[in-house]
């Protein structure tokens, strides 16, 4: 199936030798993702009320360690993110769940 032209905007006569324009990234992969996992995305504003300061690191270090588990290229950012988050609250959940030694 053929691609479509990308529209360029600004007068061709000025742009000769410019630098082409560049398409914004598509991000639905990381939205299906998230759909997928059974989560809608998240508002920076959700995030910073569900997660505490030390929590928002591990998601950070995690997402961080799955991208350099695939070599550092490839992928999805947001998906290493989305699962990063899902991880830290599953430990969470699990960490309720045991009762407290005393």
């Amino acid at each position: 199936m053929p691609r479509k032209a990308s529209v360029e905007t600004g007068n061709s006569a000025s742009s000769a030798g410019a630098a082409p324009a560049v398409k914004p990234k598509r991000r639905r992969k990381a939205a299906s993702a998230a759909a997928a996992a059974g989560a809608e995305p998240q508002t920076v504003a959700d995030f910073l009320a569900e997660f505490t300061p030390s929590e928002r690191e591990e998601v950070a270090r995690l997402a961080y360690s799955y991208w350099e588990q695939r070599g550092r290229q490839h992928g999805s950012p947001d998906e290493d993110w989305y699962r990063a988050e899902e991880e830290v609250r599953r430990r969470r959940a699990v960490s309720k769940q045991r009762p407290s030694r005393r």
